[in-house]
This record gives C-alpha cells, sequence and structure tokens, in this order.
C-alpha cells in the first residue's frame, strides 16, 4: 500500500527534479499546471477514463479534456478534442462504450456517447443542463437529472410600451426564502427532475419525476433496470429548508426510488436527515446510502447506512469510524463497500464489511477543486469488479494524478506536470507537532519553507487559515503556499478546533462559539514554529479566505503579534452577514441556536467588527464584488472601520468574482497583492 511519507518532526518530502531545477514557482505558472480528475475505471480493469483539467491563458479559465489510459500499459490515448469542455465519463455496463457531458461554444451541455471502436455521437439536443448521467443496467438508457424551468410569480402589470422606446427592464419578483446561490446569481426558477434518454430514442428524453420538489443526484439502477435510486426533499416546508450550497438541494433529504417504466415513486427512509448517494448491491437486495439523523448541529459526521431495496432494517454500518464519508461504492461481493474518508487531513480509501469492520487501501487521495491554490482535504475513486481502485492521489510536491490501487500495490499512471516541476525548486513540506496552550489537544499543522532552505537563517512566516469552518487541510500542494515560499517566507498552516477529520466533538467545540479558542490553537501553531526555529518572530504575517478570513479578521482584533494581515472574503458581522448571504437558511439553523433577534448577544460577541476598535495591524481586506457567499458589503464594514480609525488598510475588489475564485489571472495578481502588502511591512530579520 502507497502511504504519504509520515507526519512526524523530521517528515520532510523532496520535490521531484529539483537538482535539475533553474527557478522558483511564479503566479504565471498557474496557466502551465495540469491536473486530474473523476478518474472512472471500467469494470473489467482495463481502462480508465479521467479528465484532464488545466488552466487556459487565452480564456482565462478552465479547460477540461476526457482521456483514455491502458492500465495494462500505461499507454494515454485522447477520448475527446476540439473546443468545448468535456466532463462526467460513465463507462457503459458492458466497457464498449463511455458516455460524457460535452459543453459546446455556444453554452449548452450535451450528453454524447462514444463508441471504443472509434465512432462519437451526441444523444441529446437539450436548453438545460443534465447531470449526474447513470448507464442503465442493459447499456440502451441513460439516466439523469435536469432543471424542469416554471414561470416565476409577477405582481402589477406592466404599461405598453411606445413602439421604438427605450425602457428598463422590468423586475424581477421572489417569493422564496432561498433565491441565488454564489457563483450563479439568482436561481433559474424551475425544479430538478429524473429523465431518461434511449441510445435509439432519436435524443428525445422521457421524464420520470415531476412537481414542486427538486431531485439530486447521484443515481443508481436496480440490476433489473426496475427501479432508479435518487435523494429528493418532497416535504411541504421543501422551499424553506437550508441549501446545500455545494449541491444546489435541500439538506433534509431522503432516498427514493422512482419505477423506470410508469415513473411510480416510493419514499425509502423516513427519518429526518440529509441522506444521499443510494448505491445499489450487486444482487438488488441490499441498498447503501450517506447521511445521518439531523441534529440540527454545526457538524455531524456522514455515517454509512444500508436497508433493505424495499426500505426495510435500515441501519448504520459505520459507526465504529467517527469521520464522515464522502462516497461508498459496492464491492462485486455484496457483503462489503469501499469507503472515502478524511482522517487528521488525510483523505483515504477503505473496504468496510457490512459487520463495519475496515481494510485500508490507500491513504494519499488528493484533488483540486474550486480553490485552486489551496490544500484542502478531498479526492475521488472507483472500482472495478475485481477490486482494483482509480483515484486522485497527489503530495505537497505534485497536483493530482491518476493513480491505480490493485493486488496490494499502487502505480502512478499520470505524470502530468513534469516539465513544469522539472524547471522549479519547490518548498519543502514539514509536519509541525503543536500543542493547544487552551487545553493541551493536539492540533495538525504544517510549514512550506522556502525553496533552498537555509536553518542558520530566520525567516518570516504566514500563517494561513482554512475556510469553512467546518473543513480540513492536509499535506497536499498548494500553489499559494508555493509563491509565498519562493517569495522568501515560511508559510504555516492547519486544523484548529471546529476543522473535520478529527472527529465530531473536535468540530463541535465551536459549535455557537465560533471564533473562540480556535484562536488559542492559531496562536499555539505559531508559538511552536518559532520554537522550532528558522521563524523571526518579528516578521509574522497572517492571512486567510472565508471562514480564514473570519479568523484573520478576529486575530487582529485580539493580539498585535502580526506586522500586516489580509483578510479575505471575511464574514465581519453575523447578523448582517446572516440577512443577506446566500446560506442565510443554514447558518440560522446549524451555525447559532437563536436568530439574531433573539440573541444579538451571541452574535455580536463573536463579530471581527466588536473587536476593531482593537486594532492596529495594517489589515488589506479582498473581496469579489459577485460575492454571494460573503457578501460584500462585509468586507466593506471592515474595510470602512479600519478606515475610520485610521489603520492602515487597503480595499482590493475583484470585478466579476464570486467567492471563489475561478479565473486564474486573478488568482495570480491575488497572490502577487498579498506578498507585496506583507513586503511593506516586512522588516529587515533580527539577528
Amino acid at each position: 500500500m502507497r502511504r504519504l511519507l509520515g507526519v512526524g518532526l523530521s517528515a520532510l518530502f523532496v520535490c521531484a527534479g529539483a537538482q535539475a531545477a533553474t527557478r522558483v514557482l511564479e503566479p504565471r505558472d498557474l496557466f502551465k499546471m495540469q491536473w486530474a480528475n473523476d478518474p472512472q475505471i471500467r469494470m473489467d480493469g482495463a481502462q480508465i477514463a479521467y479528465v484532464r483539467a488545466g488552466n487556459d491563458i487565452i480564456t482565462d479559465g478552465q479547460t477540461e479534456s476526457l482521456w483514455l489510459i491502458d492500465t495494462a500499459t500505461g499507454v494515454q490515448t485522447p477520448l475527446t478534442s476540439g473546443p468545448g469542455h468535456y466532463s462526467s465519463p460513465r463507462w457503459s455496463p458492458d466497457g464498449s462504450k463511455v458516455a460524457y457531458l460535452s459543453t459546446g461554444t455556444d453554452g449548452h451541455t450535451q450528453i454524447l456517447v462514444h463508441w471504443l471502436r472509434g465512432e462519437t455521437a451526441a444523444l441529446t439536443r437539450l436548453v438545460e443542463t443534465p447531470s449526474d448521467i447513470t448507464w442503465s443496467p442493459d447499456g440502451k438508457q441513460i439516466a439523469f437529472v435536469m432543471l424542469e424551468p416554471v414561470a416565476g410569480p409577477t405582481i402589477g402589470k406592466p404599461l405598453e410600451k411606445p413602439p421604438g422606446a427605450q425602457w428598463g427592464e422590468g423586475p424581477v419578483v421572489i417569493n422564496e426564502l432561498n433565491f441565488r446561490a454564489d457563483g450563479q446569481g439568482l436561481d433559474k426558477r424551475g425544479f430538478r427532475h429524473i429523465y431518461v434518454v434511449s441510445l435509439a430514442g432519436g435524443g428525445v428524453p422521457r421524464q420520470l419525476t415531476s412537481g414542486p420538489f427538486s431531485d439530486a443526484g447521484p443515481l443508481a439502477w436496480s440490476p433489473d433496470g426496475r427501479w432508479i435510486y435518487f435523494a429528493g426533499n418532497r416535504s411541504d416546508e421543501w422551499n424553506r429548508e437550508p441549501e446545500d450550497w455545494a449541491r444546489h438541494t435541500a439538506m433534509t433529504l431522503s432516498i427514493y426510488r422512482v419505477n423506470a417504466a410508469d415513473g411510480s415513486l416510493t419514499q425509502l427512509s423516513h427519518e429526518v436527515g440529509p441522506y444521499h448517494a443510494p448505491a445499489v448491491s450487486p444482487n438488488g437486495k441490499l441498498i447503501a446510502f450517506l447521511g445521518y439523523p439531523d441534529k440540527h448541529i454545526g457538524n455531524q459526521s456522514v455515517q454509512l447506512n444500508v436497508m433493505d431495496a424495499d426500505g426495510g432494517n435500515p441501519h448504520v454500518v459505520s459507526e465504529s469510524l467517527d469521520r464522515s464519508l464522502t462516497d461508498c461504492q459496492w464491492a462485486a461481493d455484496g457483503r462489503s463497500l469501499y469507503i472515502a474518508y478524511v482522517d487528521h487531513g488525510l483523505t483515504k480509501v477503505a473496504r468496510m464489511g457490512l459487520d463495519g469492520r475496515m481494510e485500508p487501501i490507500v491513504s494519499d487521495l488528493a484533488h483540486v477543486g474550486a480553490a485552486t491554490q489551496l490544500p484542502y482535504s478531498g479526492g475521488e475513486f472507483t472500482v472495478s469488479t475485481k477490486g482494483a481502485v482509480a483515484y486522485t492521489g497527489g503530495g505537497p510536491d505534485h497536483l493530482p494524478e491518476v493513480y491505480l490501487a490493485r493486488a496490494g500495490k499502487t502505480q502512478r499512471l499520470t505524470d502530468l506536470n513534469s516539465e513544469l516541476l522539472s524547471e522549479v525548486t519547490l518548498g519543502k513540506l514539514a509536519a509541525l507537532p503543536v500543542k493547544s496552550s487552551f487545553d493541551g489537544r493536539a492540533i495538525e499543522a504544517w510549514e512550506v519553507l522556502p525553496p533552498n532552505f537555509d536553518p542558520a537563517r530566520k525567516y518570516p512566516l504566514i500563517l494561513e487559515m482554512h475556510g469553512g469552518p467546518y473543513a480540513s487541510y492536509g499535506p497536499t500542494f498548494a500553489a499559494d503556499y508555493q509563491f509565498y515560499a519562493s517569495a522568501g517566507y515560511v508559510v504555516l498552516y492547519g486544523n484548529p478546533r471546529g476543522s473535520t477529520s478529527s472527529g465530531e466533538e473536535f468540530a463541535n467545540l465551536i459549535y455557537n462559539d465560533y471564533p473562540s479558542h480556535d484562536y488559542d490553537d492559531l496562536m499555539s501553531m505559531v508559538d511552536a514554529a518559532i520554537q522550532r526555529g528558522g521563524v523571526d518572530a518579528g516578521n509574522l504575517f497572517v492571512t486567510g479566505s472565508s471562514g480564514g478570513g473570519v479568523l484573520t479578521s478576529w486575530i487582529v482584533g485580539k493580539t498585535h503579534r502580526f506586522k500586516a494581515a489580509v483578510t479575505q472574503r471575511p464574514v465581519i458581522n453575523w447578523t448582517s452577514w446572516l440577512l443577506t448571504t446566500d446560506m442565510g437558511a443554514f447558518g440560522a439553523r446549524y451555525w447559532f441556536k437563536h436568530m439574531p433577534w433573539e440573541d444579538q448577544e451571541t452574535y455580536w460577541k463573536h463579530s471581527p467588527i466588536a473587536w476593531v476598535g482593537n486594532v492596529t495591524t495594517p489589515t488589506m481586506v479582498v473581496v469579489g464584488l459577485n460575492d454571494l457567499r460573503t457578501t460584500v458589503g462585509e468586507a466593506e464594514q471592515f474595510y470602512q472601520a479600519l478606515q475610520l480609525r485610521h489603520i492602515p488598510t487597503e480595499l482590493y475588489e475583484i470585478p466579476g468574482a464570486a467567492h471563489v475564485l475561478t479565473r486564474p489571472s486573478q488568482l495570480a495578481q491575488q497572490s502577487t497583492a498579498i506578498v507585496e502588502w506583507f513586503n511593506r511591512y516586512r522588516s529587515a530579520p533580527a539577528h
């Protein structure tokens, strides 16, 4: 089994090709980076289809193409070519075809099918975007999820416009609690339903579910092709439920099945909770699914559940594992499942029997998600019938690549950045043991050292903090950190209390109390870095985005030890945030026990704006002008307050940007701005 190289004090990871490197990584190198996503292994294990992603310097966006890997020879061949974005490759049950999504230059996404003998055909002609494509067991149909548009509400009557008049646009009328989402703006009116399209059906989909409710993938067919299993919320109060901003579906989800012939519907799970991701056992007798009974607290571990195919005998299988599962896939024997979960920052795959016993498989999954420059935990995998696991793996010295684990051995199948990594010297990563000054708890932390680090010197330090707050970092590649390190900084990061991947109890230490003693954990990390050596205690800097922006703004109100700060996309006032964010219903239910008008004291005492009178640290404030998660008003409140107090500050607003930056040029420029801000206040090292 392949593992990361330890996490002890002396664990340093060496960059591939460092001896031949002649320079350090630069922000412009973002346009040279490529990474692997969504590896799909064929059932016989002979081939893997995957998404190869990268940044395009002309379009200033991500590119996606599909590739095939022969697992016996390692030979790669392109599955797609030409302009457009390609995603979601899915093998037909007999392995003779690959279905995938293709977004053309017209902006519309279609389902295409590629026959391995050479032909490719568009299966659909859709206006709305399909998702969650899933083959039927006989390979003759594909099920998917798609929006069914509906007309929005109206009020009042428009006047009749004279010929040639140039009038303003009409109003948008909104009557729902959840009406917009970060990254997409106002929600398009309608409901997401399940459709089926036949390979011989002329591209006309057949709608299976309907009504004023939304259904969610992933989808799962029964082996006999009779049923399709999915998650949905069909309660009377569905439109007032908190929305999961990553899936754009209601959090209160149940497992359903729909008859693929007549559309008849059966609800299978009845306990209130976010249950999702149904998977059907090979013999069709059992349904595995993820979720938990909702207790309306900040964090709960997503569990592996199993029930009979008709919904009977539901029970939890993963009770002994105090970690959140992110995926589950049946083994061919029908007596065990492959599961993915994050453990102390490391994303792992294990085989779990129906009795809860676990067998570790791999522990070095990695991914590049929306936040492409930071080391968030994650990764993807699929399994063949013989138990071969294809996954995206990574480490501190390389971006996610396609790996294959089989017969107790692990093999790396791609090397997408060999040319770039042979040119540059990366900063090495070292694990840092930390004990919290508050209660002695162990806190995971890592340092990225400047390239060619000299232990006899003292370097300035940047403390960088993850968002969420219920998320975790791991010891994987982070472009931002390499840029900071190449500018001569030690970069310190970790998982203070409230982070996931260390169990429910650790994460819920901040429930209704955030920020609080996570501050002590972070300061203990800084103290440990100084004590270990190589850090100039007089040159400390701090930054973070989203939840990390909250903590940055909190820290500068609590201490004066940092020379400068950059708070990115922060929440400054929990009351104003709750009433303007796209996740207000979620925050009200899961992060606070009461509404702000019922307990203003709690909201205020945890708001960084309450401590702005203590700030003396020069602080730059960063926000995207289209941010609907931590809205522009939050950042501007803090900037205005700092200006009124005559604290050195600048407001860095990014046109067209949502909460997560997706344009590589803006990511690169933001990194250079942060370094320049810190350099303004960086003094000569102490001797």
